[in-house]
């Protein structure tokens, strides 16, 4: 499938004059500006292509330095692979020793109001092209596309920091750029607004050469994902069963290959963020995910490995799977010291030596090759934002909230038969709920934000047996203080306790 490409949007540039003597003044017609760029529908295509750009973090870098970072060293299923250690920012971020100046999470911000900003841009634009310009059905879908985009900008920062700058348009001047953060309660109401309007517009599908922008079915994921994380649970449920009952989406047989490049946008994929190997411009339109994941000894950086504590849970079923081993899970994510575990064709041992017992994350690496095999030097594997497995287990959270277990236990049961694993019938809904979302989601970024929703972080962590996590306090490390960078130059902003 060809994928949605992603580029860098031209830079819109107005021509101010210093100078009051006319013949000094000179004004290229043909130079393009915010007033006369948006001509036709190609224009808005690509204003909207700077917003998707923007998803994974506009260095190619960031997407595992910054957002991999980010989404995962603070749960208590990771540890900071022995490169982390060169790296003092990240490694403060899993040992909760992090202050308001920590980069990352300072780019981290910084890169989401980037995208907010091209958003609310493309927003206002292309609802201000006349007819002659673009035609209504275009208009409405670029549009849509383009709120979809700014409620999932907002979503991120939300689940990160207690209360954030809420971008509704574009800055008109120097008072808009030092707007205050707003309650959580206005932030999610401004997410439901961008989603609930953008439905209406937004395609089931695409034909080939679209495919990985926002669809219907997207935006009603997320809309649901919002009515849950405010513990809405009926409007939660309602909403999920409206994506579950639109038959466009289904669990894929091979679950390691929603993550390896084999088999991207395929029917479990609800929304993932688009890579390529190419390069245009000299920029890369790929990603090192693969690098970061791998350890030295498959071509990597050892830069994340799992924690015993993910593995202890993993195994906690035993062997109790259909074909009398452990969940399928636990071999399509993790690489460990098994004689049934082949990496790429080598043994455990033959790889990392007899007797060694590092845990490494088999997610994200590429399918066919180790990272030292790996050519080109980037890697254009999709990385998945929301799965139909994550989908399922949410509508059984939701359900299981409103005592409608049967219902959760058949969404759970779903998910289970995919790996091999017995049906679920105990009592314990929320407690097997909280399970499978351990074996079916590791290193996908969700773990922390799922313990805090649960009430689970201070339990979790004192239980995790990770190194720096006696130094958890929820009060200072349940959300991210705001990046110094950003209250140093906005006066209505102040960090407590940091």
């Amino acid at each position: 499938m060809k994928k949605f490409n992603i580029f860098i949007f031209i830079a819109l540039v107005s021509i101010l004059s210093a100078c009051s003597e006319d013949y000094l003044v000179q004004n290229d017609p043909d130079a393009l500006t915010s007033g006369n760029y948006w001509r036709n529908v190609e224009d808005a295509e690509a204003g909207l292509a700077t917003v998707y750009r923007n998803l994974g973090a506009t260095d190619f870098w960031n997407i595992t330095e910054v957002n991999a970072v980010v989404e995962n060293f603070r749960s208590d299923l990771v540890v900071p692979g022995p490169d982390s250690w060169n790296y003092p920012d990240w490694f403060s971020l899993s040992t909760f020793t992090y202050t308001a100046g920590n980069s990352r999470l300072t780019i981290y911000w910084r890169d989401a109001y980037r995208g907010l900003f091209h958003a609310s841009q493309v927003i206002e634009k292309v609802g201000e092209m006349t007819a002659d310009k673009i035609s209504e059905t275009d208009k409405n879908q670029i549009i849509a596309e383009a709120k979809f985009l700014r409620a999932f900008f907002h979503f991120r920062l939300l689940n990160n920091w207690e209360n954030i700058i809420v971008i509704k348009a574009m800055p008109q001047g120097e008072d808009d750029l030092a707007k205050p953060l707003v309650s959580r309660e206005e932030a999610w109401a401004f997410i439901e607004q961008d989603l609930t309007e953008a439905i209406p517009y937004l395609p089931e599908e695409y034909t080939s050469n679209k495919v990985g922008r926002a669809t219907k079915g997207a935006a009603m994921a997320y809309l649901a994902k919002a009515y849950m994380y405010q513990e809405k649970w009926s409007e939660a449920a309602a909403k999920f069963k409206e994506v579950m009952d639109m038959g466009v989406y289904s669990l894929v047989d091979n679950f390691l290959s929603n993550f390896d490049g084999s088999n991207e946008n395929n029917a479990e994929s609800i929304f993932e963020i688009q890579y390529s190997a190419l390069k245009t411009n000299n920029i890369w339109l790929g990603h090192v995910y693969g690098k970061f994941t791998s350890p030295g000894e498959l071509g990597g950086w050892g830069n994340i490995e799992a924690s015993e504590n993910l593995f202890n849970f993993m195994i906690s079923e035993g062997q109790t799977s259909n074909s009398g081993d452990y969940d399928q899970r636990l071999y399509q994510t993790l690489f460990f010291n098994h004689p049934n575990v082949s990496v790429f064709g080598q043994t455990y041992e033959d790889v990392f030596g007899a007797g060694a017992t590092k845990l490494i994350f088999r997610k994200f690496m590429r399918s066919d090759v180790p990272e030292y095999d790996n050519d080109p030097y980037q890697t254009s594997m999709n990385i998945p934002q929301m799965r139909y497995a994550d989908l399922l287990l949410m509508y059984a959270e939701a359900q299981a909230m409103q005592n409608n277990n049967s219902e959760a236990i058949n969404a759970i049961n779903m998910v289970r038969a995919r790996s091999e694993m017995p049906a679920f019938n105990g009592t314990e809904v929320m407690q097997q709920i909280q399970h499978e979302r351990v074996m079916e989601l590791a290193y996908e970024g969700h773990r922390f934000f799922d313990l805090r929703r649960w009430g689970l972080l201070e339990t979790a962590m004192q239980n995790s047996g990770k190194q720096g996590a006696e130094n958890f306090s929820y009060q200072q490390h349940a959300f991210f203080p705001i990046p110094q960078d950003e209250e140093n130059t906005n006066p209505n902003l102040h960090n407590n306790g940091f």
